[in-house]
């Protein structure tokens, strides 16, 4: 990286943040990405990337530790120097915890599932750019000046590593991955990079007001919307029906059973196929989202399933199951619809070369919703409650049905994976 001294240091951090605040806004783009990423997820590829996500703790700690110590050990930098870059450190991974408080994205897989998305920033990425920051100025004797391009290679290969795996196992949008880790080198250039202490000094004092004008004002129960990436996540439903219903209702074709120990009107597959009448349809529909959460083995881990979902015999896509309560989405064209009825095929089968999995509860199916690129979006609203204020993208009303709809449907937060602030 091209060595920057004085006040060019502050373009760069310019140019990142602009990044990140612009990045999060692109969601037809991380649709496409995140659908073409479908087509190579699987079972093994989602527990190492499990795995990967499980290590960034200690081994960042790890590292910043050995970094410390050998700082310590050769008198470069400065202790009083060690402790300031500590400081800044610190400050910046509070506040992007304090920012996921804030910012109310979704996740990928969880539209509407839960009260908060935490999508964004990347507390996984956000912090392994502020880590590595501090590494490089503890290693190199916190100056800017001495060559650094190795451990900067270093670094971005470990950024990569990271966003890859938070994005194959749909924890965030590809955005969140690029716009955290812009978001933290907006901050950490000039916080831990910068070569005039007064600059570092400042952004750090920065940072820690910041930190107290974000936290009073999520406690007051503000929060900002992000709309996720699908069109399931930025318009309404134009359509939606209850498994429940569909069950009440014998729409449902296969061994079904009704789920009375999970909330709300949930439906169990019995068997690997199964299919539900959906009757007529608007044309003007551009995604099918399903949500699903697949059976839990003895030991607690989701099975290693597929969802694969067909509309009148034409395929619309297959997706790995994850643990939990998920939305998936898939893709329609208007040529995929019958003026008579339709009819949606669902098979979930497992990952080895067996076609069934015999008559057992393979996948709860909660409900589906049909929406259209056309269709209104929701609008920015406050709700007030007592002292308290939401700002937030209002959360779909539920339209025309496909069906008659059942009780409405009670979905804890804890349900849907989207409460982990990670």
């Amino acid at each position: 990286m091209p060595n920057l001294t004085g006040r060019r240091w502050v373009g760069p951090g310019a140019l990142a943040l602009l990044v990140a605040v612009a990045l999060p806004l692109l969601g037809s783009v991380d649709a496409w990405l995140d659908g073409m990423l479908d087509a190579w997820r699987s079972c093994a590829g989602e527990a190492l990337a499990v795995t990967v996500s499980d290590l960034v703790k200690p081994v960042g700690v790890g590292v910043l530790a050995a970094a410390v110590l050998r700082a310590l050990w050769l008198g470069r930098p400065r202790p009083a120097e060690i402790a300031r870059i500590l400081a800044a450190l610190v400050a910046g991974v509070i506040l992007i915890g304090e920012l996921k408080e804030l910012l109310d994205r979704p996740r990928p897989g969880a539209e509407f599932l839960g009260p908060t998305g935490a999508s964004f920033p990347s507390g996984h990425v956000g912090n392994t750019v502020l880590n590595g920051l501090a590494v490089l100025a503890l290693w190199y004797g916190g100056s800017p000046d001495r060559p650094q391009r190795r451990g900067w290679l270093v670094l971005a290969a470990a950024v990569l590593v990271v966003a890859a795996a938070r994005v194959f196992s749909r924890r965030h949008w590809p955005s969140d991955a690029v716009g955290s880790a812009a978001l933290a080198l907006a901050y950490g250039i000039v916080a831990l990079r910068h070569p005039d202490v007064r600059w570092r000094t400042g952004i750090t004092a920065a940072a820690v007001v910041a930190i107290g004008l974000v936290h009073a004002a999520t406690a007051s129960g503000l929060r900002i919307g992000i709309p996720a990436g699908t069109v399931a996540g930025r318009r309404l439903p134009v359509s939606t029906l209850s498994f429940g219903s569909a069950y009440e209702r014998g729409l449902l074709r296969g061994s079904w059973s009704p789920d009375t120990a999970d909330f709300g009107p949930n439906v169990w597959l019995r068997s690997a196929t199964g299919e539900l009448a959906i009757g007529p349809v608007d044309t003007a529909v551009s995604e099918l989202r399903l949500v699903v959460r697949p059976q839990l083995d003895t030991d607690g881990v989701a099975s290693c399933r597929r969802l694969r979902v067909s509309l009148n015999g034409r395929l619309l896509g297959e997706r790995a199951l994850q643990g939990g309560w998920k939305s998936y989405v898939f893709p329609t064209t208007a040529g995929d619809f019958r003026p008579g009825g339709n009819v949606l095929g669902i098979e979930v089968r497992g990952e080895s070369s067996r076609s069934g999995d015999g008559e057992e509860r393979l996948a709860a199916f909660r409900e589906i919703t049909l929406h259209s690129a056309t269709g209104p979006a929701p609008l920015p609203r406050a709700q007030s409650n007592g002292r308290t204020r939401r700002a937030v993208l209002a959360r779909p009303r539920r339209a025309s049905p496909v069906a008659r709809p059942g009780p409405p449907l009670r979905e804890p937060a804890e349900a849907s994976g989207a409460c982990c602030r990670c």
